[in-house]
């Protein structure tokens, strides 16, 4: 019984890796449209999710989704860690993916445990991490680096600031860092599918007023086949679905396998995007990849091992 609830746990946690690795591309796509803004299209994914977690949760029966009560005093934070982790993150990636290459975005967007490793260091940790996490930090900034800097233009592939781009999609993993730091003891006090509940309830709050002018500006009944194509697999598989079988996988999968199967995600996007021309490997691209997978891997050995021994 262990063994298949492991193996069923492994191919969730597949499945969502490939489902997010195939939306960078996706997204890219949609963008390219000029349909809607990265902004607008974070606000559309946050608002889809709200309802899909509402729904969910309403009509579910208790013995399949706990109804958990929320701590007065935890909504204050909840309502940041929205803001932070997927305002910031969804936002800020989005927006990124508009100006540079699929490919990059995916891959720039795989270094949080870099940016956890040096926030816990600088907030938390009482010694100085081992060499080795030193090391994949170093590695991990310099394939970070060569990615914003060495990056060209291409307004062929609509990439039109690849500089800044890039630059954004780091930003969105170090809002992630500051949540998964920060926000730690909040996320253990309640079940994944509570808290991603709350936190794209927050998120909603938060933005909505803002970006409800764009909203209801976009001409939805000119949207093409493609565009609602790409954006029902935003919202439904790569913004609901993931986080649903990431938690599903949590249950028998250790932190270790987790964080070794986030790899699946570039390299999908990868392939997925080369297939459709819309990605050209270069030297520089291999390099910085190559970098930030290893600086990543020896960042997170230790912290996942330690996790894996808790369990």
């Amino acid at each position: 019984m262990k063994n298949r609830s492991f193996i069923i746990g492994l191919s969730a946690l597949f499945v969502a890796n490939i489902i997010w690795g195939l939306m960078a591309p996706l997204v890219k796509g949609l963008l390219n449209m000029e349909v809607m803004s990265g902004l607008t299209l974070s606000v559309i994914r946050t608002l889809g999710c709200v309802v899909l977690f509402w729904i969910i949760s309403i009509c579910t029966p208790d013995r399949l989704i706990k109804k958990e009560p929320i701590r007065r005093k935890d909504f204050p934070l909840l309502f940041i860690g929205g803001v932070i982790f997927i305002i910031g993150t969804q936002t800020l990636s989005n927006m990124g993916a508009q100006y540079t290459y699929a490919v990059d975005a995916s891959v720039c967007c795989s270094t949080t445990p870099i940016f956890t490793l040096i926030l816990g260091a600088i907030f938390y940790y009482h010694k100085f991490p081992p060499l080795m996490k030193i090391l994949g930090v170093l590695m991990g900034m310099c394939g970070v680096m060569i990615f914003i800097l060495d990056t060209a233009d291409n307004p062929a592939m609509h990439v039109s600031n690849a500089f800044l781009g890039d630059l954004l999609c780091v930003l969105s993993q170090v809002c992630g860092a500051v949540y998964l730091v920060f926000f730690v003891r909040i996320a253990g006090r309640y079940s994944p599918f509570t808290l991603m509940k709350w936190l794209y309830t927050f998120a909603l709050i938060a933005i909505l007023p803002f970006t409800y002018g764009d909203i209801i500006s976009i001409e939805w009944t000119k949207l093409s086949g493609e565009a609602i194509f790409d954006l029902t697999y935003i919202v439904l598989l790569g913004s609901f679905a993931g986080y649903m079988l990431i938690s599903f996988a949590q249950r028998s999968v250790t932190p270790t396998i987790i964080a070794m199967c986030n790899y699946i995600q570039p390299v999908t996007a990868a392939i997925y995007a080369i297939l459709i021309g819309m990605a050209v490997v270069t030297g520089a691209n291999l390099i910085a990849t190559a970098l930030i997978f290893i600086g990543v891997w020896l960042v997170q050995q230790n912290s996942a091992h330690l996790q894996d021994e808790k369990q």
